[in-house]
């Protein structure tokens, strides 16, 4: 009776949540301090399982800084997951140094909260995780996570997927490169070099042979005249005598 109760009232409050544009409840206007609202009792009878996904979320910000919310409800009648998401987004996490996560445990729908909307550009390089890089964790935490599993262990499931990723690609990024990758890349680069210059000089070498190909050549026309004296073409014979004087 008291789980009915509870369920009606967040129906309640969401079906008069405030549209796009418009100022949220004052229930959403902060943040949950321990990072999981969790308004309709999914993990009430399972305190164990809720510190959990607490813990999970304490140590991904204490770490890396990462700050990630959830917000589990039971249905959504004037908004989706997905809308309410990207909206406390914009209001918790407005410098997009974490992820809002929204669970409808009733129809297992999730929303996150990774639209980057019309900020400007600067604003979106200086997130701490790519928007790309955030896609592929959501996917792949998503995939990892038993879809037939009760609500309230889906979700303690995903959240640890989650935290499990982000902590990942941080420790990655964070990682200096292997020893043999500045090999590769001064390889690359030299190798790269060395085809620019091949390709000048072939580009050299056919300029020259069309310049030599375009050039006239000219050549004296046969004669047909008798061969005198050794010569093939002809000639003249002057000869001169001299007398000696007396």
């Amino acid at each position: 009776m008291r789980r009915l109760y509870q369920t009606m009232l967040s129906c309640l409050v969401w079906a008069v949540l405030p549209a796009a544009g418009e100022a949220l409840p004052e229930s959403l206007a902060h943040p949950p301090e321990s990072g999981i609202l969790d308004a309709g009792g999914l993990f009430q009878r399972d305190a164990a399982s809720l510190e959990r996904i607490r813990g999970n979320l304490r140590q991904l910000q204490k770490y890396h800084g990462y700050r990630m919310y959830v917000v589990v409800e039971p249905v959504f009648i004037s908004t989706t997951p997905t809308e309410l998401a990207a909206r406390l987004q914009d209001a918790w996490l407005p410098d997009g140094s974490g992820l809002v996560v929204v669970f409808e445990s009733d129809s297992r729908s999730l929303g996150f909260g990774r639209d980057v909307g019309e900020k400007p550009e600067s604003a979106i390089s200086e997130t701490p995780v790519p928007t790309h890089e955030t896609a592929a964790l959501l996917q792949q935490a998503v995939a990892n996570t038993d879809a037939k599993l009760a609500p309230a262990p889906y979700l303690e499931s995903l959240v640890r997927n989650l935290a499990l990723g982000f902590d990942g690609y941080f420790k990655r990024r964070a990682a200096p490169p292997p020893p043999g990758r500045s090999l590769r890349f001064a390889l690359l680069a030299i190798g790269g070099l060395a085809l620019l210059a091949l390709g000048a000089i072939t580009v050299g070498a056919l300029s020259r042979m069309q310049s030599v190909a375009g050039s006239r050549t000219l050549r004296f026309p046969a004669v047909d005249q008798p061969e005198r004296l050794g010569a093939p073409s002809g000639g003249k014979v002057v000869s001169r005598s001299f007398r000696q004087r007396d």
